[in-house]
Parts: C-alpha cells; structure tokens; sequence
C-alpha cells in the first residue's frame, strides 16, 4: 500500500516536472519567435509580405532610422497628408516618405499622394517605397512629371541585404538615386471637343455663339 502510494506520487511529481518543462520550452520558443519577428537583422522580404500597412511604416521607420538617416519621424495614423514618414538625408535634404506595402501594381494614386505630402510638410524630395514589384505605366509617367523617386520591390531588397551586411552607403545609394525617368508628354492626355455647327460642346453640355 505504502509502496503503491509512493509510485503514484513519483509519477505524479514526473509528470508535473515534464509538464513545466514543456511549458518551458514553449515560452522559450515564443520568446525567441516574437524577436525574431521584430527584430530587424533578421526580417526577410517574406516577413515584410505578412505586414499590415501600419506595420510597414513602422518596420520602415526603424529601418530609415537604423540606417543613420537625420531627423526621422512618423506622421500620424489618421490625416497624414500623403505621407507616412519624413526624414532628413546626410546632404540636410528634407524626404517625405509613402510606404506601400502592396501585392498589386502600384498606380497613379501614390504619385498624387506623396507629391501632395511634399508641398504640405516643406520636403524637397518625395520618395514612395512599395513591395510592389510592378509600376503603372502612369504611375511612371507622373512620377517623371513631378520628380517622385520610386523604390520598388528589388530596391527595398537590396536596401535590406546592404543594411544587414553594414553597408549603409549602398543602401543610402538605392534610397537616394531614383528609378530613370520614363519619356511621357502631357499632350496625349489632352483632347479638345469639336466645335458642333458652330457651337461649343462637351458632352450635353453647348454654347452657341
């Protein structure tokens, strides 16, 4: 009987002591996956494409600011004119900053924005960083138009590679030199309506002279 009481409460005792070693390890493992989560050395591009947008701007913050960037700030969640972060670059150039965490082609929409944001916030500069690996043709042409540099998928990849390798100047060399302009004319946008016997004419809308 003695006996049978102690068996038991060895295998309870056992079991209890396996049980907080596995909770141990879980803990420990949870520890060092949520690190390496937010830890910058160690994000990859398939990490950034789990992000959510606000995620982005904060992993970009860190970044920009890692990288010995002046004067780094966040603009704030909600009404941010068109920018998500502003920062000074080593020549003392004033940078705003739209990030784009996005699967699809980018368009013309980001172009607008972050061209607003410049004028808004004082920049010189105004740069869109994006995961997107495609740009539309009008996104192109009106970045050209408006001098909004554009870092596009493989120039955020080989922004990360330099930063983790302590390259900074190879990562400042992608941030600060812009894709080559696209040719593009504003006449192909314009059309004027034809005068409709002497009347001018758009759309239901005339004026008979």
């Amino acid at each position: 009987m003695i006996d049978s009481f102690s068996i038991s409460s060895s295998l309870v005792i056992w079991i209890a002591g396996a049980l907080v070693v596995l909770l141990l390890i879980g803990w420990i493992k949870w520890i060092v996956g949520r690190r390496r989560k937010f830890d910058l050395a160690k994000i990859t591009m398939r990490d950034i494409d789990k992000m959510d947008g606000h995620e982005f701007e904060d992993y970009l913050y860190v970044l920009i600011s890692a990288l010995e960037y002046e004067q780094v700030y966040q603009t704030k969640k909600s009404r941010d004119y068109g920018a998500d972060l502003l920062y000074e670059q080593q020549d003392g150039t004033k940078c705003v900053v739209q990030a784009k965490r996005y699967r699809e082609k980018l368009g013309l929409s980001a172009v607008q924005e972050v061209y607003a944001a410049k004028a808004f916030y004082g920049a010189e500069r105004a740069l869109i960083i994006t995961t997107a690996d495609k740009l539309s043709d009008s996104c192109l042409k009106l970045a050209a138009a408006t001098d909004v540099h554009i870092v596009d998928r493989l120039d955020l990849d080989a922004v990360i590679k330099a930063f983790k390798k302590g390259r900074y100047a190879e990562a400042w060399e992608v941030l600060d030199v812009s894709l080559e302009p696209v040719a593009y004319s504003s006449t192909n946008s314009l059309e004027k309506p034809p005068e409709v016997r002497g009347a001018i004419q758009a759309g239901e809308y005339f004026y008979k002279q």
